[in-house]
This record gives structure tokens, sequence and C-alpha cells, in this order.
């Protein structure tokens, strides 16, 4: 069994380590390890304990998972096969699902009743409570999973990654700062940002899809599957950000559909290339990063920061850890 604990972005990276690693270290072990106390039974046969043995079998699963892997990285380009496109479109056809999934979370009339204002205005206050889920899952996307997994990369430059960050935050506020005339403007301002950087934590997700499914299906899945997990929550927050924006549910489907279009991209990247693709494009997880840390903590906190109400604030706090802890018991998954 394998424990991954990195960004699902990170497709079939942490398993090309893993296999070179093992390729070159694997065989010594296991030889120090048979040769280490054995047992021998009354005819002279090796007597392996089940725990050891279990432990054996995995390691040679694993060994022999890496050498599948060493294998297709040795292997010099061929033309990539239907079946691997028609699974990589399949796999992002489930992230494009999961994209739209809160819109039928949703109620017919929830714009005219997240908007409604005044002494009794519950429209409003669950909408501060999502945003505050938002900014909870945004920041623990970005110190649990964007960051890590970009200091984990092949090769890092601490450096590089620094100056990635700060760039995609700078540009945020370039950008909010240019356009940023009115409230109103600020929240759509905002929504737009936030949906360019989805647009670019897409396209990582799609090179991972694309790139796991050229090991092989049950791997590409396993990638899937995971992308799924972190990106429910994540896709919760960008509803509430685009209804803070008063898009309708119309076209709040439709902004995610247009984010979506960055998986299948990276997907196709992926497949032309047909290697670990993400080694090329270190830069986009610590960019990704920075745009998230100024949509947070920059326009939608100051926002609740203007909240009054005493339990409506407890609520606030709440929903904010809510959302972190979600995005921290999604970094504890384990793909077996």
């Amino acid at each position: 069994m394998v424990a991954v604990h990195n960004h699902p972005a990170a497709g079939p990276d942490s398993a090309i380590d893993l296999a070179r690693s093992l390729d070159s270290r694997d065989s010594l072990f296991l030889e120090n390890e048979n040769s280490r106390g054995a047992l021998i039974d009354p005819e002279g046969r090796e007597f392996i304990e089940p725990l050891k043995q279990k432990t054996i079998l995995a390691q040679e699963e694993i060994r022999r998972e890496a050498a599948e892997i060493l294998q297709l990285l040795n292997t010099p380009k061929t033309t990539v096969t239907l079946k691997a496109w028609l699974w990589s479109l399949f796999g992002c056809s489930l992230v494009v699902l999961c994209g739209i999934l809160p819109a039928f979370l949703l109620p017919a009339n929830s714009n005219e009743y997240l908007r409604t204002e005044g002494f009794f205005a519950e429209g409003r206050r669950n909408l501060s409570l999502l945003l505050s889920f938002a900014v909870g899952s945004l920041l623990g996307d970005v110190f649990l999973h964007l960051l890590p997994e970009a200091w984990n990369s092949y090769n890092v430059d601490i450096q590089h990654i620094g100056l990635s960050t700060l760039g995609g935050l700078l540009i945020c506020f370039f950008v909010e700062k240019l356009y940023n005339t009115t409230g109103d403007s600020q929240h759509k301002i905002c929504a737009i940002m936030n949906l360019a950087a989805n647009l670019v934590d897409n396209f990582t997700h799609g090179l991972a899809v694309g790139a796991s499914f050229l090991v092989s299906p049950k791997f590409g899945m396993m990638t899937t599957f995971a992308i799924l997990v972190h990106e429910i929550p994540h896709e919760i927050s960008d509803f509430a950000i685009l209804l803070r924006a008063d898009f309708d549910r119309i076209q709040a489907v439709k902004a995610q559909l247009f984010t979506a279009c960055g998986g299948i991209a990276g997907a196709c990247v992926a497949l032309w290339l047909q290697n670990d693709s993400m080694q090329s494009v270190d830069w986009i997880l610590p960019f990704t990063a920075g745009g998230f840390i100024n949509i947070s903590l920059t326009q939608i906190l100051p926002e609740l920061n203007q909240e009054t109400n005493r339990r409506q604030n407890i609520k606030q706090m709440i929903m904010i850890s809510l959302g972190f802890l979600v995005m921290a018991s999604v970094s504890q998954f384990h793909i077996a």
C-alpha cells in the first residue's frame, strides 16, 4: 500500500520518485532482510513469520509497480493509444461533473434568497457563512496542498517557489487596484480572478489525470478519485464566491464549465508530451497559491470582519475552521 499525501495535481510524480529510489535500493534491502535471523523448519525450509511475509509481499507489489513506471519512463515515445485518450477524457468528465455539483445542491430560488437584506437578512448571513467556509478551504488548499507539493517537487528551487507565490499574489492585487471602483465591481473582480486561478489549477489536475492514465487505467482512476475528493469542498467555495458577485445559478454553472476546460487542456498536453509533464510547469502550483491567498485574505476576509453580531462572528469562525479541517482531512487521504 502506497500512501500519497501530495496535492492531487502531483499526478505520477510521487510514484516516479518512488520507482527511481526503489530501483536502486530495494534489492539490497530485501537481500539483507532475508539473510538475517532466518528460521528453518524440520524439513529444511525457511520459515517466514506471517507479518514479515505480508511485508515482503507488499514490497514486491511496490517494486512491481515501480518497474512498470520505470519501463514507461525508459521506453521511447510512441503513439498514445485510443484507450489512454478515452480513459483520460472519462476522468476529466468526472472532474467537470464535480465542478457543477453545487448547482444541484442549491434551491431554485437561491439567488434571491442569498441577496435578501434588512433586519431579517437570513440569506446574506448564510452567504457570509459560505464565504467563511471558502476562506478556510482556500487557505487549507494553499498551506496543506499547493505549497507542500511545490516544496516536494523534483529538483525544487525554494527561491523560485517564493517568487512564483509572490507573483500570483501581486498580480491579483494589481488587477484589483486597476479595475476596482465600487463594492459590486470588487466582488466581480474577485470572482473573475478566482475563476482564472481555478483555470490554472484545473490545468494541473488535467496534467495529473492524463499522465496517470499513461501509466495504467488503475493508477489513473486512483488519481482521478483523489482529485474529486480534493475538489468537492473547493467547488462549494467557488460557488459561494460567484454568488457573492451576483452570478445566478446558470451563469455560475457556465463559469465552472469554462474553468473545467483547463483540466481537459492539461490532460491533452500530458498525453501529447507522453511524460511526467509536471516537472516543466513547477511554477503553476505556487503561482496559484499566491492567487488564492490574495482572494481569501485581502478580498473576502475584510468583508467578513465587518460583521458586528457576536453570534454570527462565532458561526463564521466555525465555518472557517471547518473549511480548513476539511482540506486537512483530504491531505491525509491515502491511495492504496
